[in-house]
Parts: structure tokens; C-alpha cells; sequence
């Protein structure tokens, strides 16, 4: 993603322009620009924010940002992803209520075999530490499957954490 706008969108205000992190305008972007690489021979799908409310197995009502798998096939359930700005280091429990998410998901129910948390955002070179910690302790107490991505901004590549 190299345009700034799906990172921090602009808003009108008395007085004047004002940058903010909206995370569906990410997410919109990001889904879109997956489904540009992934094409439409690769063997999963990837969806945005399916509502498993009334699904037969999955019995929480829990909407992730954004799911790869194969539809009807609780065993080809691939990766689930939550997404969050990085103004969320300063709302802590938006944060685990993403990574309780994550963690039914790769549970029994799901069956997910991992899991993405995604922080983006403010151009810095290093993620809070907070955010940090938090994944990584959610993530081992998901047999280390939970991955934390930070994409500090647009045209900078991803950084990848994994805890083990």
C-alpha cells in the first residue's frame, strides 16, 4: 500500500485537515490488494469480516477482519487476521479483544491453523512494546500460531515477529 490516504484518512474539520486511523479503510485496501496477488488460483478464499453468527459449529458470534480459507471445510481453515491501528497501544482492551478473537479462532471450534495480528500505522521504525508483550503472551498461549505484523506505513515493507 503506497498511497497515505489508507493509512491515516483525511477529515474536514473547523480547523482545518485532520489526519485519523480508520481501520476498515486499511482493511478495504488490504483485502483488495491481497485478492490482486492471490488471483483466482489460489486454493482459498479470502473474506472480510464474515459474521459466524448462527454458523453450526462455530457457536461465539465473532466477526474477524479478514479470513483465508475454503469455504464449507472446517479443515481448510488457513489463516484468520484481526487488524488494528496503532493508536490502539493506548486502548489495551481493544487490543486482547482482537486477540481473544484470534485465539477462539485456532481453537477447537475454528480450527484455524494461524493467526495474524496486524498493527499499522505513524511511519515509526519500531512497534510499542506494549503491543509487544500483549500479542506475544496471547500468542503462547496459542502454541506461538498467533503472528504479529507491524506495517509502520506506506511504502515501507511489513516487519514480522514471531514468538516462540
Amino acid at each position: 500500500m503506497n498511497d497515505p490516504h489508507y493509512f491515516q484518512l483525511s477529515v474536514a474539520t473547523k480547523e482545518g485537515d485532520k489526519k485519523i486511523f480508520r481501520e476498515r479503510v486499511y482493511c478495504y485496501e488490504l483485502y483488495h490488494q491481497l485478492r490482486c496477488i492471490l488471483g483466482d488460483c489460489f486454493p482459498y478464499k479470502l473474506d472480510g469480516e464474515v459474521d459466524k453468527g448462527g454458523h453450526p459449529i462455530i457457536r461465539k458470534r465473532k466477526t474477524p477482519d479478514l479470513i483465508v480459507h475454503k469455504p464449507g471445510e472446517m479443515n481448510q481453515n488457513l489463516v484468520v487476521i484481526e487488524v488494528k491501528p496503532i493508536s490502539v497501544k493506548g486502548h489495551l482492551k481493544e487490543l486482547e479483544k482482537d486477540l481473544e478473537t484470534l485465539q477462539y479462532f485456532l481453537g477447537e471450534e475454528g480450527r484455524y491453523y494461524h493467526a495474524i495480528m496486524l498493527v499499522y500505522g505513524d511511519g515509526k521504525q519500531n512497534l510499542h512494546e506494549t503491543i509487544r508483550s500483549k500479542v506475544a503472551s496471547f500468542s503462547k498461549s496459542c502454541g506461538n500460531r498467533i503472528l504479529l505484523v507491524w506495517h509502520s506505513g506506506c511504502e515501507r515493507e511489513p516487519e514480522t515477529f514471531c514468538f516462540e
